[in-house]
């Protein structure tokens, strides 16, 4: 084999091992890149409130009794065990946390229609500022989540 033919055959052999070598590489990094995304911490939940969890109706006492199953708001949840509990050495009652549904994303599209002036300007506005609700006995005056 002439000199110009080895110089071709060891081109060749150099182009394949550098192209295994750049392919082992690639690889390398994809799978380091999948372990640290895999050991990355999800983002944290966001609560809104807690709800009380009695373990059975039958073993309880009448203070949780009365709260079972409500919602609470985060700040404004009752500390365990409740102040009236007759178990308090055994008290099984405890919190659930209920997580926000809400995404936070925004959801108006197109043209928003706040910056505009919506009433006629040469009319007087439409509210009277009365609260025709207030003082009624409606559900909505004592509403509480």
């Amino acid at each position: 084999m002439s000199p110009g033919g080895w110089l071709l055959v060891i081109l060749v052999v150099l182009i394949l091992a550098g192209s295994i070598v750049l392919y082992l590489h690639r690889a390398h990094l994809a799978r380091e890149k999948a372990r640290l995304e895999a050991q990355a911490a999800p983002p944290p939940k966001k609560y809104w409130g807690k709800q009380l969890i009695v373990p059975t109706r039958s073993q309880v006492c009448l203070a949780a009794k009365e709260l079972a199953d409500r919602r609470f708001k985060l700040d404004e949840a009752p500390h365990l065990p409740l102040a009236e509990c007759t178990c308090k050495f055994d008290c099984r009652c405890n919190f659930r946390m209920l997580e926000e549904r809400r995404s936070g994303k925004e959801r108006r599209e197109g043209f928003d229609r706040r910056p505009v002036v919506r009433y006629d300007p040469d009319n007087p506005p439409r509210r009277s500022g009365h609260d025709r609700r207030k003082g009624k006995d409606t559900p909505f005056n004592d509403y509480v989540i």
